[in-house]
Order: structure tokens, then C-alpha cells, then sequence
């Protein structure tokens, strides 16, 4: 699936945070690595990796050495131009599987991922993207864990967000991991106005409290008709509905269940015209430090 990963680095300790994720992706797919930097001021639509001020071609060769003695078969790379449309030609031009990179570089960790280059390669690419948001320099990461033994895919009932499923399920496969099928339903409370200047009272009938209901049974139904056929595939699968606000309920599952690799479309219901800022994918990206396959569904198979 995955025969070349394209992985993006800028020189910073925050972008190379990608690598673990990246060599094991390339271990399990047997798949080639190309360390890709690009050297160019960006303009404001694409920053996020910053102006040539290091020996790149030797920082690149410098990481790809590691790379190499895992047996992984690696390119170094360094082109000029605007950073996320020359990784985007670049990955056209070299038929690349999956995008690998963490959401900042040197622009820090304070940026919101919108206008950042994940950003615009989320919009502009159709390739499936590996993301991470980076901790802070010089954190421990614990990457000796097994990764991506148990794999959430966010569903909302879609076809469009079940293009997701893909790619989930060959990570499980690749990884023998558990895969959780993932939907949250909304929750059966209303708010009334109450006092003038107080803060609103949560009502629920019994219509409310039925339709949940109604709605938990659909979910559940749906669920476990996408994961039948992965059963007879050999793949453990879970499904899970839980009612709440779909960002928030997917990162609170995600820390309390040991989540290793979030699966996610950037859109679902709201079709693809939608921006990718302030979509529940986007709530993600920005709030989970855990990494994320994301990709940008295709409208016409809806």
C-alpha cells in the first residue's frame, strides 16, 4: 500500500519527532523512505518550514544513516520552492503512498494547524497523511512501545468517512493490532434560557431520551455491519458508540483506552467544501498528541 513515504523535515528536533512513526510504517509495508527538505522562504498561505540556514543534503544523509541500518531502503532529497506546493509536486511526480509529518517545525507549538503546510497539504492532497503534533524539544518519547497495536478509525455513519477504513484496517492487518470502530452519537440534553443572566439549565424528556436510544441502536447496528467482514478477515475488531461531542469523545477514548494511531477523514457530513478548520478532524489534529492517519476523502464516492 504504502511503497514510498515521503518524509518531511526542516532540521528542527520538533519535525524529526515523525521519525519513529515513519520507520516503523516502512518496516511493516516494506515500503521506501524519502527525507524530503525544501529549501525556500515560505509565503504566509504556506509557512511552517523555515529558510535554508543548515547543510540539508548532510543533516538529511546524517538521519537517512539511522534509517539504514533497520534495513530500510532510503533517498535524501532537497528541492527548492514554496514549501507545501513543492511537497506536493514532489509526491505527484514520485507516485508517494503516505506523507509523513509532524504539524510544527520551526514555526513552534503554538501555531493553530490552519495555515500551517499540514494544513494545506490536508486541503490540496488526496494522499493519505501521518501526522504528529510534536512535543516540546528535548521531551522523552517512549517509542519503544509496540506502536500502532490498537488503531481507533472515527466514523460518523458516512461514506465519505469510511474511505478511512482503508487504511485503518491495513494498519491493524500490518501491525496485528486491535482495531475500534468508532462513532459517537449526540447526547439527549437540551439546554432551556432559565433566569435572566443565569446560566442555562440542561433539560431531558422523554422524546429526547427515546431518540438517543434510537440513535445508539443505529450506530451500533452500523458498527458491527462494517466490522462482520474484517472478522472473516482475520482482523479483531471492536465496535464502540458512545454519546457526546464527537472531537472531545474521541480524545477522551483515545487516552483512556491506550490508543496508539487515531485513523481519521477530514471530512464526513459536511461534505469536502467544508474547511478543514474547525472539523472534528481538525480538533483532533490540534488537540491529541497522539499520531494521526488522516486523509481527504473523495467527494465522488459519497
Amino acid at each position: 500500500m504504502f511503497e514510498k513515504i515521503l518524509v518531511c523535515l526542516d532540521g528542527s528536533e520538533l519535525a524529526e519527532q515523525i521519525l519513529p512513526y515513519a520507520k516503523q510504517q516502512a518496516l511493516r509495508f516494506s515500503s521506501e523512505i524519502q527525507l524530503l527538505h525544501v529549501i525556500g522562504k515560505p509565503d504566509r498561505e504556506h509557512e511552517g518550514i523555515g529558510p535554508e540556514d543548515f547543510e540539508a543534503p548532510l543533516y538529511l544523509e546524517k538521519v537517512a544513516a539511522s534509517l539504514r541500518e533497520k534495513g530500510i531502503d532510503v533517498n535524501c532529497v532537497t528541492i527548492e520552492g514554496v514549501v507545501g506546493e513543492a511537497i506536493l509536486s514532489y509526491a505527484d511526480q514520485r507516485e508517494i503512498g503516505l506523507i509523513a509529518m509532524a504539524t510544527h517545525g520551526r514555526s513552534g507549538l503554538g501555531r493553530a494547524v490552519f495555515g500551517s503546510v499540514a494544513d494545506y497539504l490536508l486541503r490540496e492532497s488526496g494522499l493519505p497523511i501521518l501526522t504528529i503534533k510534536p512535543q516540546q524539544a528535548g521531551a522523552h518519547l517512549n517509542t519503544q512501545e509496540p506502536l500502532f497495536n490498537k488503531i481507533l478509525a472515527c466514523l460518523d455513519g458516512s461514506k465519505l468517512a469510511e474511505q478511512i477504513m482503508l487504511y485503518a484496517t491495513e494498519e491493524a492487518l500490518r501491525f496485528q493490532g486491535q482495531l475500534i470502530l468508532f462513532q459517537t452519537v449526540p447526547e439527549p440534553v437540551a439546554f432551556s434560557p432559565g433566569i435572566p443572566g443565569a446560566a442555562p439549565v440542561p433539560i431531558e424528556t422523554d422524546t429526547m431520551l427515546e431518540e438517543a436510544k434510537k440513535a445508539l441502536k443505529v450506530s451500533r447496528e452500523y458498527l458491527e455491519k462494517l466490522a462482520t467482514p474484517l472478522r472473516q478477515r482475520g482482523v479483531g475488531v471492536e465496535a464502540v458508540t458512545i454519546p457526546g461531542i464527537p472531537g472531545e469523545a474521541i480524545l477522551h477514548y483515545a487516552d483512556s483506552n491506550n490508543i496508539k494511531l487515531i485513523t481519521i477523514a477530514t471530512h464526513g457530513r459536511g461534505g469536502l467544501r467544508r474547511a478543514v478548520f474547525g472539523s472534528v478532524a481538525d480538533y483532533v489534529l490540534r488537540e491529541s498528541g497522539l499520531p494521526i492517519l488522516v486523509i481527504r476523502p473523495r467527494e465522488d464516492k459519497d
